[in-house]
């Protein structure tokens, strides 16, 4: 990497640090009137589309038309990157959560944010304590709520689509709710890894179709997993 692209990217990173700082401040502000998550969710998309702008990160985005915006739905994908959390709340239309590790909700401020706005900490250590969270979330969903898990447990950085975990598109059974299978290409590109310099460029996400209850129901954890898993590689493979 030449040395212009590096001075480019390290003035970013103050900026987007500041820029997280204000709007985590505003984020729990916003709190003490909305206890929704409604306006922390705003606060969260104009973060995230102020960040990819900076960023010189365009995002592309195919299938939006595949969704009813009153419907809750179960959005799975690979997870590349933390771009691929600024990509999701830029341009996913609707209110929606996170299914994210509890460890996230120990860090400043995004941690602040995913308790607010009513994401749900995933503790594998305790999963019964996790089955009464999702009964409880099975609920808003089903008034309308989404949610976005990363099955795969972890950022894989591009190398390959990990196997899914168990467990993880659990949420969706409690609420009879579609999965619908998401696959993100570049995202792992946009950073360097085991660094914070920031490379610009281009983002996919593809959103595909809605795997409805009635076509899932009777298919065993694992397989589910597996096959919301292989929709996403077919299409990571042949673009990426």
């Amino acid at each position: 990497m030449s040395s212009l692209p590096k001075v480019n990217a390290i003035w970013r990173v103050p900026l987007i640090l500041s820029w997280t700082a204000l709007m985590a401040i505003l984020s729990v502000s916003l709190s003490l009137w909305d206890t929704s998550g409604s306006r922390q969710h705003w606060c969260a998309r104009t973060w995230s589309r102020f960040i990819l702008l900076v960023s010189r990160v365009k995002v592309e985005v195919s299938g939006l038309d595949k969704l009813d915006p009153s419907r809750g739905y179960l959005f799975a994908a690979n997870h590349l990157s933390m771009f691929d959390h600024w990509a999701f709340l830029a341009f996913l239309p609707g209110q929606f959560r996170f299914l994210a590790k509890t460890s996230l909700f120990q860090l400043p401020f995004l941690g602040w944010h995913l308790r607010l706005s009513g994401s749900i900490a995933v503790d594998r250590l305790q999963p019964r304590k996790t089955l009464r969270v999702f009964r409880r979330a099975a609920k808003k969903m089903e008034a309308g709520l989404s949610f976005v898990v990363y099955p795969e447990g972890a950022r894989t950085w591009g190398d390959e689509v990990l196997p899914f975990k168990r467990g993880s598109l659990l949420l969706a059974r409690y609420a009879s709710a579609p999965i619908v299978p998401v696959t993100l290409i570049g995202a792992h590109r946009r950073l360097v890894r085991g660094s914070i310099l920031i490379v610009p460029g281009k983002i996919q996400m593809i959103i595909h179709s809605p795997i409805e209850f009635d076509q899932y129901q009777p298919l065993e954890p694992e397989a589910l997993a597996d096959t919301v898993r292989q929709t996403i590689i077919k299409s990571y493979h042949q673009v990426s």
